[in-house]
Parts: C-alpha cells; structure tokens; sequence
C-alpha cells in the first residue's frame, strides 16, 4: 500500500478535516472570489484539477454551491479569529 492510500484511510470521509491540503487551498481561493482559471494559474495546476477538487470538496462538506463553500471558508476562519481573541 503506498503512503499516500495510507493517509487517505486515516483522514475522515466527511467534514473539514477530510479534505486534502490541495482541496483547502482551493476551497480558501474560493472563498476569496477566484475562478477555477485564477486558481489554476496560482496554485500551478489545470484548471480541470481544480473543477476536481471542487467536484470532491462539495459532497465532503454536503455543499452544492461556491457560495456554500466560500460561506463556510469565512465562516470557519471568524471562529478561528474569534477562538485566537478570547
């Protein structure tokens, strides 16, 4: 088995923390307004790997939208902010 089917059994199916690095890097662009070609060209790959990524990250986190996704990209990254404050 290699290492990285290996990681993949030790990562949830479902929720943030099942997401690959790649996919919350993508999910972060997203939320940052970027279309699939801006993220492309900033993360150095094809625009289909992105069309992918998002493709898995929707069902992971039971979204069906963009806007779902970037809500919850800003979301998460409030109560980050507001958990460092207190």
């Amino acid at each position: 088995m290699s290492l990285r089917a290996q990681g993949d059994e030790a990562r949830p199916r479902f929720g943030w923390d099942s997401l690959s690095e790649s996919e919350r890097r993508v999910a972060d662009l997203v939320a940052r307004g970027h279309s699939n070609k801006e993220i492309a060209e900033r993360l150095h790959m094809s625009h289909r790997t992105v069309g992918s990524h998002l493709y898995h990250i929707f069902p992971k986190l039971g979204l069906r939208s963009r806007v779902q996704l970037a809500r919850l990209v800003i979301e998460r990254s409030i109560a980050a902010t507001e958990t460092i404050a207190s």
